[in-house]
């Protein structure tokens, strides 16, 4: 008797703990609390690498060309990862806040060729213009730029040198980031 119960129990009990562990990571990503804490100071790469990226309209770019004369701000995302899914409306938003600025956001795609058309779907839907869209199916800008997981956002400034390292989801569109992103892009 005692074993057909543990037998009935078991797939409820799993499910309840997975449950509830889906609402704690979906409560954690919707209440970003600092953001600007979150924002370090780059320690583990000084200039942006000699690197290339195909964008979506299939231009081929080095940072260097990307970062002339601008603040740059790199993402890197995918469609697997939910945070990052989550983030790109309010880096949208941000980019259109910042348009006449000195800043430019880029964002370097870490899914696999195979979703290529998944990736195309999801940037039309949000309206982001398909040469700010980079590619990078085998994931070698992880080692590059050493990255521990994505979300991951990189900030050079006009020289090329990479000034700060952003790990996770930060509130893009609160006045405090917008505010400090202004004035490095007046000062760098």
């Amino acid at each position: 008797m005692i074993i057909s119960i543990k037998k009935i129990c078991n797939p409820y009990i799993y499910f309840i703990i997975t449950l509830i562990l889906l609402t704690n990571i979906n409560c954690n990503a919707n209440n970003i609390p600092d953001s600007i804490k979150k924002i370090k100071v780059e320690e583990q790469i000084k200039n942006l690498p000699d690197v290339s990226f195909t964008n979506l309209e299939n231009k081929n770019k080095t940072l260097f060309e990307l970062s002339k004369d601008k603040l740059l701000i790199i993402n890197f995302w995918a469609l697997w990862c939910t945070p990052c899914v989550k983030e790109m409306p309010a880096l949208y938003n941000l980019s259109k806040k910042l348009k006449k600025t000195d800043v430019k956001i880029i964002y370097i795609n870490q899914d696999s060729f195979k979703d290529y058309k998944k990736i195309e779907s999801f940037i039309k839907k949000l309206n982001f213009e398909k040469k700010d869209i980079f590619i990078d199916f085998d994931m070698s800008s992880n080692k590059t730029f050493k990255l521990r997981g994505i979300p991951t956002t990189l900030i050079s400034n006009k020289a090329g040198e990479i000034l700060w390292r952003i790990e996770g989801v930060i509130d893009w569109e609160s006045k405090g980031i917008i505010s400090w992103l202004k004035n490095e892009a007046k000062k760098n």
